[in-house]
């Protein structure tokens, strides 16, 4: 977060210069500073009054999308996205964060569809955009679509590697494509790439357990624990765990974790 002293010194330098910038961009300016401060509302402030004079400033627009965001404003924030788009030549490929901030505020409505345009937008201005790829991917997998989520988790694969986040997506997307053989063999490499990361247990305890070996599932799904998992209050929602569930061995381990 910007310290209170670095955030008065851009507002400072936005008032001084004021003379050679335009208002509306003066007031994008002082949101800016705002916005990367912590203090959205103000942020909004700022932004509503420089639409004012400028009402449709497409920068504007877009950091007013950001500021709801951070609000928790995703109705509000999704509107002001779709307004500085719209307001902006449809192949602007500097619109980029505004189509990012549309999906994920979609996300957060649970809205996947949207999310998936916007993600496909993105990925149309730039094919080697890794995490457009594997957000494209997620959303994929979230609607049940595994041929679209295979093809983008790989194809983020192949532009990063040697990403945990990437290889573990890649990793889930293949086992409930019931592909477990190449499921355990990036589950495997992702060890050898983060040795010490808890998704590589983790997901080989997620192979073993659709393959029906409770112990080995069990065993990795300890040694993830210890580890300690990121979420590790959605353990017992994780669907690919489902040949576990009735197992109390497995309950303990899901006590176990969250009170790591």
């Amino acid at each position: 977060m910007i310290s209170l002293r670095s955030l008065v010194s851009v507002l400072a330098l936005a008032v001084t210069t004021a003379a050679c910038i335009d208002p509306a961009t003066e007031h994008r300016v002082r949101a800016n500073a705002y916005l990367r401060g912590g203090d959205a509302q103000k942020a909004i402030e700022e932004v509503d009054a420089g639409l004012k004079k400028r009402p449709k400033d497409v920068s504007l627009l877009v950091m007013r999308g950001k500021a709801l965001f951070e609000l928790g404003k995703y109705p509000d924030a999704r509107a002001a996205y779709r307004e500085g788009i719209a307001a902006s030549p449809s192949d602007d490929r500097s619109l980029a964060d505004a189509h990012l901030g549309l999906a994920m505020a979609a996300l957060r409505e649970n809205d996947p569809t949207e999310a998936r345009r916007e993600f496909e937008t993105l990925v149309s201005f730039d094919a080697k955009d890794a995490d457009a790829r594997l957000n494209l991917a997620r959303v994929c997998l979230q609607t049940k679509e595994n041929a679209c989520a295979l093809e983008h988790a790989e194809a983020a694969a192949r532009l990063r590697g040697g990403s945990e986040d990437v290889l573990f997506t890649l990793g889930r997307i293949y086992a409930v494509a019931g592909r477990l053989d190449d499921a355990e063999k990036t589950f495997t490499h992702l060890g050898e790439v983060v040795p010490n990361a808890a998704s590589c247990p983790y997901g080989l305890a997620l192979v073993a357990a659709q393959r029906g070996d409770k112990d080995k599932a069990l065993a990795k799904l300890s040694e993830a624990i210890d580890r300690k998992l990121p979420n590790p209050d959605k353990l017992a929602e994780d669907t690919l765990f489902a040949p576990l569930a009735e197992d109390a061995r497995f309950k303990d381990l899901v006590v176990k974790a969250a009170k790591k």
